[in-house]
């Protein structure tokens, strides 16, 4: 929970006092956090202000993605510029103890989310907490 504490010290999330809403300031953006999915979103999100130096403002949260007639949603997208029309690096978040099987196929996922997006994506970060991998995208 110190990433999500250092994450509503700098404003970048509140989490209501029920803790069954966090809100992801810069977006006004309110979920449900009792998802246990989204405590790992709010930390990847707090963590690539924190501890990678990106702007809130170049993070997007739940970013559509056009796949054929469907549209999915990638869970964090950075982007290199201020417009967010660059994206840099996708993020797939799955909730913590997922099984291995569970995490290749979150892989997998991650991949088609970052060919489907318009412009390139340089890099996909997949995150449960406990397991992470991080990758360069090649179109």
């Amino acid at each position: 929970m110190n990433t999500l504490l250092e994450g509503i010290k700098r404003g970048l999330i509140s989490i209501s006092e029920d803790e069954k809403t966090i809100t992801y300031i810069h977006q006004n953006k309110s979920r449900n956090f009792t998802n246990p999915e989204e405590k790992v979103q709010a930390e990847a999100f707090v963590l690539l202000v924190t501890q990678y130096n990106y702007k809130p403002e170049r993070i997007k949260m739940f970013v559509p993605v056009k796949m054929g007639v469907e549209t999915k949603e990638a869970d964090i997208v950075v982007y290199n510029d201020d417009e967010c029309t660059e994206p840099h690096i996708l993020v797939e978040c799955k909730k913590a103890d997922i099984s291995d099987l569970e995490f290749e196929q979150a892989i997998k996922q991650a991949y088609s989310y970052a060919y489907a997006m318009p412009n390139d994506v340089k890099y996909v970060w997949v995150t449960s907490s406990d397991k992470n991998q991080y990758s360069e995208v090649d179109k």
